[in-house]
């Protein structure tokens, strides 16, 4: 399994020039890394290189500084990931596949991003596509992470069955994050704190709490639009807001907001996280076992976001 010490990480979006600059800038902050360097096909056996695979900036440094490697490979399109994990031909392909990309490029593992997975019927090929995986690269010694939904209720209509899929992996990074999100039917905090921490109790029921650790929202949202949370910060400046009655009558759950820095901007309104509201979600999920801190994505973090994390997570 995982070494203790994979406790602070993050993603590089694909080809994100600020994101590879970050990590570079902060290598000794890294446990480690997960660049978005591939994603899977639609005949949901292959997959095809995005943004700078292999960077070799970023392999050099991971290596000189014993940072693990482990690349991300996504997929947003729910027909082409039931197309692979409904097929155990197609399974057997694809995870022979990911093994040879592992050891033909000396990877120390790989993050799986596969997601939109909201039915029943779902989990028990996904769960067992994700089980085969953990065994064929646990064989060949390499680490298997996932990128996992924060699921607080789970009412079965999904693949993300947090215990089965604790007992396959060594890492699952919780997106603690996407609760309101761009383009759904309004918007509002990105990660409410009850929201949090009920997913990261759930987390903690497995037995396996310390598999998990908390994915961060390195972003703001508005209506149409995104940016950073730094932009966003310093968008808002003394016009921010730090508390809000809207989890009381929002339609996707009435959660605790907990923080919830937001401001008005361009007719609409700027939601985002800031030092004090990320600092209270990671005392949350340490508090069920978590074990560290991951987010997305890396490039024109706040100020103080480095030392902050750092001191929750030593």
């Amino acid at each position: 399994m995982a070494p203790a010490t994979h406790s602070r990480c993050g993603w590089i979006g694909a080809g994100e020039v600020a994101g590879e600059n970050a990590f570079l800038q902060h290598l000794d902050w890294f446990r480690a890394i997960h660049p978005k360097w591939f994603t899977l096909q639609s005949d949901g056996v292959n997959i095809r290189s995005v943004g700078h695979t292999d960077l070799a900036s970023v392999v050099n440094a991971a290596g000189s500084h014993g940072v693990r490697l482990s690349p991300l490979i996504d997929a947003d399109d729910g027909a082409r990931i039931r197309l692979l994990i409904n097929d155990p031909q197609r399974r057997a392909a694809h995870i022979q596949n990911l093994v040879t990309l592992v050891t033909s490029h000396s990877y120390d593992g790989l993050d799986i991003d596969y997601e939109h997975l909201w039915k029943a019927a779902d989990r028990a090929p996904f769960v067992a596509f994700m089980s085969e995986l953990s065994v064929a690269l646990h064989a060949i010694g390499r680490e298997l992470s996932m990128a996992l939904p924060s699921v607080a209720k789970d009412d079965g209509n999904s693949a993300y069955d947090y215990n089965a899929l604790s007992a396959a992996c060594d890492t699952l990074h919780v997106m603690g994050y996407d609760f309101h999100y761009l383009g759904g039917s309004h918007l509002g905090p990105l990660g409410p704190l009850g929201w949090v921490d009920q997913t990261f109790a759930r987390a903690a029921a497995t037995g396996r709490g310390n598999r998990f650790i908390l994915g961060l929202a390195n972003y703001a949202i508005t209506s149409g639009s995104w940016t950073t949370a730094r932009a966003a910060a310093q968008i808002c400046g003394t016009g921010l807001l730090t508390q809000t009655d809207h989890m009381a009558s929002c339609p996707y759950g009435d959660y605790s907001a907990g923080r919830a820095p937001h401001c008005a901007y361009a007719g609409s309104t700027l939601w985002f996280e800031d030092l004090a509201s990320m600092e209270a979600k990671i005392i949350a999920a340490l508090s069920h076992g978590a074990r560290g801190v991951t987010y997305w994505t890396l490039g024109d973090e706040i100020d103080g976001f480095f030392p902050m994390v750092e001191k929750r997570v030593p």
